[in-house]
């Protein structure tokens, strides 16, 4: 009997595929070729392609989901999905995958398409009682940005683009000039901005994870830089930046981070792998982010979470793509 057909879906339209190719090798590798056939399915504006872990090309039926591996073309039977960003992360792909009568390890097209607006995503939070930071939203470049972001959050503020991930286009501004020149770098990665007033203290992201129909937080984790704030240098090449796992925070701020980190996912409908980002202040937990396709290259936080809470990255994938392959 052939081993079914799973799809690893990466690539992407944004800047962040260069990560996407990088989580989807840490899953190919992690998936047991005893009990699955997985196959690469690379998205790019150009098209699609599907191939082995080594490079070999397979004959791929974009219309029907389907691959050829020697007997005709056949549907995937599950999708995990590695792609950061468009469309991998803001419902798109999931909507698709819908059509084609595909499982797929993420959230739903709902869940995905909210998590991907930051402003969206804060803003459900807030009127559903959890604790976040004030903020703005501008759609598209105007004359009285500045004036309308220092009435609505003020100075210090986290300028980011609304729908980016990987920290890219985020800038912090610190004075009335510097706040023009992070929206002119916002405004250049996404036409919507969110304005964020600055949170002060200790940085925390706690991974979530559904495994046989049980929720499940992972180890909470600090992270320390050196710069300005958790940046894309700072998550992918800064060698100073710190990745403490579990945090050496007390067990009571670790309780409360893991118990809103679950309850965030839970709900917003997340499914699969997410990651919630807060700070401590020392007196509260402020929640900042949440990440419904966190990043899975060896760099990356959620592999080491799994690691330190003895799950392990194996049993992780291999236990989505079963959870994926009871629910068709």
């Amino acid at each position: 009997m052939n081993r079914p057909l799973i799809a690893i879906l990466r690539g992407g339209y944004t800047g962040e595929s260069v990560i996407s190719m990088q989580s989807a090798r840490t899953m190919m590798e992690a998936v047991d070729p005893a009990r699955f056939d997985p196959l690469y399915v690379t998205v790019h504006r150009e098209g699609w392609t599907c191939e082995h872990a080594d490079g070999t090309t397979v004959a791929f039926d974009r219309g029907n989901f389907a691959a050829d591996r020697g007997h005709g073309p056949e549907r995937f039977a599950a999708a995990l999905i590695a792609i950061h960003g468009s469309p991998g992360e803001d419902g798109r792909l999931q909507g698709y995958l819908d059509m084609a009568g595909v499982p797929y390890a993420t959230g739903g097209v709902r869940c995905m398409a909210i998590a991907m607006s930051k402003f969206s995503t804060t803003g459900l939070l807030r009127q559903m009682g959890f604790p976040v930071s004030r903020s703005i939203v501008l759609r598209g470049r105007g004359a009285e940005d500045r004036q309308r972001v220092l009435d609505a959050v003020g100075l210090p503020c986290f300028v980011k683009p609304d729908g980016s991930g990987s920290s890219l286009g985020i800038s912090r501004a610190n004075t009335p000039e510097e706040l023009d020149a992070a929206l002119d770098k916002a405004f250049a990665e996404d036409p919507t901005v969110m304005c964020e007033a600055l949170v002060t203290g200790r940085e925390l992201t706690c991974g979530v994870i559904t495994l046989h129909g049980q929720v499940i937080p992972m180890p909470v984790c600090e992270i320390r830089t050196s710069r300005p704030f958790f940046d894309y240098e700072a998550k992918y090449h800064s060698a100073d930046t710190q990745e403490l796992i579990p945090a050496p925070i007390p067990e009571e701020v670790t309780r409360t981070v893991q118990e809103r980190s679950v309850g965030i996912y839970k709900a917003l409908d997340c499914r699969g792998m997410v990651r919630v980002d807060h700070f401590w202040s020392g007196t509260e937990v402020i929640t900042i982010e949440v990440n419904t396709t966190p990043g899975f290259s060896g760099a990356s936080i959620f592999p080491k979470m799994l690691k330190e809470s003895g799950i392990g990255v194996p049993a992780a994938i291999n236990g989505l793509i079963e959870d994926c392959i009871q629910r068709t």
